[in-house]
């Protein structure tokens, strides 16, 4: 977190901003909104964000405060670039300079290497797999996906698949994920390989005939193509192709 108060006092004047300009609802009031959500609140959680004195630890958590302030904003990532949400973008700026959290990189993150040799794109680019039952897993013990040490970034994604997965279950688990489902897993998949959530938007999701689907995502300086496979995440392999 950064030592200079006045970041601090920028990201809190910032945050009461937006809660003064959606009518200042009471912290029980928030909090409710949160319910269901992946990082549930408290009021008293509530009440220490809006002074300053507990800071959300991923962005996603960040996204699901201003949901609950604004009762509404909080899924920004199924939003089209045109949709943006001006208010709420030097909102992530400023908590990013308040937690030390990395800027968005100027370029995609390089693709990680997998044992499965994973074959290069037309374009040069290597396709990136994830193994959704390895973040499940993390979710639940806390542990470590290969050689990367279980993070911020591990708990947010693993978290993602979850809740994807309980609510696929939720509804019968008749095989095929709805439109939701797939975009959430696409995200979550995204967040695995190091990309940023209020840096992405769904530009387009298509089922395909097997019942999978195809999620677009539009990342700085490309676009991600993620295919999500039918069923059971925790049995399935997502792939990311960077394009």
């Amino acid at each position: 977190m950064a030592e200079n108060p006045e970041v601090l006092s920028a990201y809190v004047a910032h945050l009461r901003r937006i809660w003064g300009r959606h009518g200042s609802p009471g912290a029980e009031q928030i909090a409710g909104r949160t319910q269901g959500q992946l990082f549930p609140m408290s009021a008293l959680q509530v009440e220490e964000c809006l002074r300053g004195e507990t800071i959300p630890e991923s962005s996603l958590e960040l996204h699901v405060l201003l949901y609950g302030i604004t009762n509404g904003y909080g899924r920004a990532w199924s939003k089209r670039p045109e949709e943006a949400e001006p208010e709420v973008t030097p909102a992530f700026r400023l908590w990013r300079d308040v937690t030390g959290a990395p800027a968005e990189p100027a370029t995609a993150p390089q693709p990680a290497v997998h044992d499965h040799d994973p074959q290069p794109s037309a374009r040069g680019v290597v396709e990136m797999a994830v193994e959704v039952a390895t973040y499940l897993g993390a979710a639940g013990i806390g542990g470590i996906i290969g050689n990367r040490a279980d993070s911020v970034v591990t708990r947010t994604a693993s978290r993602l698949f979850q809740s994807v997965r309980d609510r696929w279950q939720s509804r019968g688990a008749d095989g095929h994920l709805s439109e939701e489902e797939a975009v959430d897993a696409a995200i979550a998949a995204a967040l695995a390989h190091d990309y940023h959530l209020e840096s992405l938007r769904v530009t387009s999701a298509e089922e395909r005939s097997d019942g999978s689907w195809r999620v677009s995502l539009a990342a700085p300086g490309l676009t991600l193509r993620v295919l999500v496979p039918t069923g059971d995440l925790a049995e399935a392999t997502i792939l990311i192709i960077p394009e």
